[in-house]
């Protein structure tokens, strides 16, 4: 068996660079066919006006419960926040009610209080309620719990998720984490962090190649890992990293699962390419399901179908393959597919390769119809992950107006953006915790 260089196995996994290599000389295609980019802000859009009750206590877990949330809902993206600096003189207590009648004269419609104190001293009290006034004086949402002090971050993005389901009808999914894969150190490695940007912590070894992370069943991390210039193999990490036996003697660039975690779906190295195999999620009865010379980067869709990386040799510029039919654009190299869950149905989301070696983020139907492109003209925005409950859309930006390049978050529902980490890496992948 051939061994590739360990920089080629690599330039293999990281999608963008392929679709630099493979596109053609020529210019692209007419980008009107990429459609035009979803915007708000008509005089007759209406976003709820919701305020967070400010927090006079020192005491650090109330600081962190509130911080938190507040920070939740300036991502979500769906409500204008009332300003700390107008709220109403009164008291704010943990015990202290809420007067609803000087927030509403503020113009507030929903109005969000969240504490937290010490319990004992190994526990805290983590307290949180909602009113949404156009149904009364009554909160809609009202909840205390006890949880050990390690757990009052994760605690306060589930009160975010639960004051969401109250507000909207649909949960929340900021009690979830993300991962990805970024040159750290001396050595490229899978990171992980909170879907806010905390925590950021490194996962894979620090002297081997680790690339292509994803979450799979139970919430445990799987990635492929090169080991002193190997072929790539498959790790899970769910608390003490182990290899995964797979019936593959070349590399396994990356590996997904379905939303119920009973299948698998992996890239492998094949002759001078790669295809996509799948089976069941212990990896057993694999089968091949591509036929382009080079496929990769496999996802699955919520409703159980299977996306990838397909092109390359005869079939030229790669293109998204959905259940093995091509369902991007012709002419534009696209990478990175992702499916978001939307309250509008399942959505496809990608990159296409476009002028001055840049890549923009498009969305499409799960088949590829009504097509919607969303970034233009800020930097390269590359390897989109969308939020568990289907509300954001993740991706890296090299932009330079603004913020800033790094990590971005894209509301679905308002199209607006927040940035939430300075870190540009590879290969995004979000799920809910477990």
């Amino acid at each position: 068996m051939r061994i590739a260089p360990i920089l080629s196995v690599v330039a293999a996994v990281l999608l963008p660079e392929i679709c630099r290599a493979q596109a053609p000389a020529t210019p692209p295609p007419d980008e009107t066919v990429l459609g035009e980019i979803p915007v708000t802000g008509s005089t007759a859009e209406h976003f709820v006006k919701l305020a967070i009750l400010p927090s006079l206590s020192p005491d650090l877990e109330d600081v962190v419960v509130r911080g938190v949330v507040r920070r939740d809902f300036e991502i979500s993206g769906m409500f204008d926040l009332i300003p700390d600096g107008k709220a109403p003189s009164g008291l704010y207590g943990f015990d202290d009610p809420v007067d609803v009648p000087a927030w509403s004269n503020l113009g507030a419609e929903v109005v969000v209080k969240v504490a937290a104190r010490k319990h004992d001293t190994k526990s805290i009290e983590v307290f949180g309620v909602a009113y949404l006034l156009a149904h009364g004086q009554e909160p809609v949402f009202q909840k205390k719990l006890v949880v050990p002090a390690a757990d009052v971050r994760v605690t306060a993005h589930r009160i975010t998720d639960a004051l969401l389901g109250a507000l909207t009808g649909r949960a929340g999914s900021f009690a979830s984490h993300m991962t990805y894969a970024a040159p750290w150190g001396q050595s490229r490695r899978v990171l992980t962090m909170d879907a806010d940007g905390h925590d950021l912590v490194p996962r894979s070894p620090e002297k081997d190649t680790s690339v292509a992370p994803t979450w799979g069943p139970a919430g445990t991390l799987y990635y492929s890992e090169s080991h002193e210039y190997s072929p790539f193999f498959v790790m899970k990490d769910g608390g003490t990293a182990e290899r995964v036996n797979l019936p593959f003697p070349t590399s396994v660039y990356s590996v997904a699962f379905d939303k119920e975690g009973t299948k698998m779906a992996v890239a492998v190295a094949e002759n001078s390419g790669s295809a996509i195999y799948e089976g069941n999620a212990d990896g057993s009865e694999m089968k091949k399901i591509s036929t382009t010379d080079l496929s990769t980067h496999p996802v699955f869709s919520p409703s159980g179908k299977l996306a990838w990386v397909g092109g390359g040799g005869k079939q030229g510029t790669q293109r998204i393959f959905v259940d093995g039919k091509p369902v991007s654009p012709s002419g534009f190299a696209a990478s990175a597919p992702a499916f978001c869950d939307t309250e509008e149905g399942v959505r496809l989301v990608f990159t296409v390769l476009v002028g001055n070696d840049r890549q923009d983020l498009v969305m499409t139907n799960e088949r590829g119809g009504g097509i919607a492109r969303l970034t233009q003209n800020q930097g390269s925005n590359t390897y989109p992950a969308c939020s568990p409950d289907g509300r954001l859309l993740a991706f890296f930006t090299t932009r330079t107006q603004g913020a800033g390049a790094g990590l971005y978050v894209l509301s679905l529902k308002r199209w607006t953006t927040q940035k939430i980490s300075s870190q540009i890496g590879e290969s995004l992948r979000w799920a809910r915790l477990p």
